[in-house]
């Protein structure tokens, strides 16, 4: 049997491989895996599927005025007026089935006036394991620059399956 299971292990490596797999990062369109930040187990102010355009720090600071998390206010409090001349932040929330989800943004990509992004959740837990299910937030933040998203009015989240 621990044969069986190497041999399993070692051929789904070899696929991943050959078919040119990339688990951890994966980003398409306008590459923009430098300018996500993650913030796992997020349970504070913001509502689930919060899908914004932020393009001034007015707006930012009306988003997260009643913000408890420590790591997202520091992180927020980075942005100045200066940084809005010229980019925006793509702020979303979404929620999990259950603990051990690790979100990653997989495509971004602004057309006609939606701006499309998929989001990959990838599960840490073992199928059929006996983790209750319990909803975990998540809140993504995306920089980007106001050239790349101009048009965009709407933001379209769709959540995908791990490809590989």
């Amino acid at each position: 049997m621990k044969i069986f299971t190497k041999f399993i292990c070692l051929s789904i490596v070899a696929v991943s491989l050959l078919t040119g797999c990339d688990i951890e990062n994966r980003c398409s369109c306008i590459e923009i895996e430098n300018n996500v930040k993650y913030f796992e187990n997020y349970h504070y102010n913001l509502e689930e599927n919060t899908k914004e355009i932020v393009d001034s720090l007015e707006e930012l600071r009306d988003l997260f005025h009643n913000e408890d998390s420590q790591d997202v206010k520091k992180y927020i409090n980075k942005f100045d007026d200066e940084f809005f001349i010229d980019n925006s932040l793509v702020i979303i929330t979404l929620g999990a089935p259950h603990p051990g989800h690790k979100a990653t943004v997989t495509s971004f990509e602004p057309k006609n006036n939606k701006l499309r992004i998929t989001v990959e959740l990838r599960s840490n837990v073992p199928p059929f394991s006996s983790v209750e299910t319990v909803i975990e937030f998540h809140l993504i933040i995306i920089e980007t620059t106001k050239k790349e998203i101009k048009d965009c009015t709407d933001v379209e989240v769709t959540i995908a399956e791990p490809s590989c």
